[in-house]
């Protein structure tokens, strides 16, 4: 009599398929991260390499968006000095940085005079009011982004003349030991000075971009009580 060996065939190849199926489960589980992980292309790199910047883009949530290099900084300050004389154009700080207390007396536009004046910025616009558009300014902020990709943001409320107000400043000049004013050669053509915060985390340097943007909704639910 002959016997064919049906059963144990049979029975080993479903223990071969057992034994391969967390295989085939992990390869599929780590094809989509493979899949989404983006390797930094070299122009990604590039777009940080810091150093000396010769001029800025002012953008975003404003209605003349605009590039400034320092003779137009220069130009904007001299004519919003004329238009308005009481206009503070000059500050002196102190601030806290890593290599100890540092005082300077900084010259150039004010940042609330660079966005809303005419002759600049030409006024806010609100493009992401959220769900209430009540004060939609207060969801608006400032990002002073450098050549290096360090960036800081300050608050609209914080330099609107009905809010805080404070004179953050967008320099372009400094006080020399001689008294003398020279320009911000070691700090980019422009700077941001905040006067009022203890340590100069946002006093950003060779800034490329000051662009007004949003604060985007609450991703929470509202809940009714």
């Amino acid at each position: 009599m002959r016997f064919t060996p049906t059963i144990p065939i049979a029975s080993l190849i479903l223990s071969i398929l057992v034994l391969w199926q967390p295989t085939l489960a992990d390869s599929r589980s780590v094809l989509p991260s493979l899949q989404k992980e983006k390797i930094p292309s070299l122009s990604d790199k590039n777009k940080c390499l810091g150093g000396f910047s010769p001029s800025f883009r002012l953008g975003g949530e404003l209605n003349n968006p605009t590039t400034y290099n320092l003779q137009n900084l220069k130009n904007l300050r001299d004519a919003l000095k004329k238009q308005n004389p009481a206009l503070v154009t000059e500050i002196t700080v102190s601030f806290q940085t890593g290599s100890g207390q540092r005082t300077e007396t900084y010259y150039g536009v004010p940042l609330w005079e660079l966005i809303n004046n005419p002759k600049a910025g030409g006024g806010l616009k609100p493009s992401n009011s959220g769900l209430n558009p009540k004060n939609s300014l207060l969801r608006q902020y400032v990002l002073a982004e450098a050549t290096d990709c360090y960036g800081a943001v300050v608050a609209i409320g914080e330099i609107q003349p009905n809010f805080e107000g404070k004179t953050v400043l967008v320099a372009y000049a400094k006080k020399a030991s001689d008294a003398t004013v020279v320009p911000l050669i070691d700090e980019g053509f422009a700077r941001l000075v905040v006067p009022g915060d203890k340590a100069g985390g946002r006093y950003v340097s060779n800034v490329r971009n000051i662009l007004i943007l949003s604060a985007p909704a609450s991703p929470l639910k509202p809940k009714y009580f």
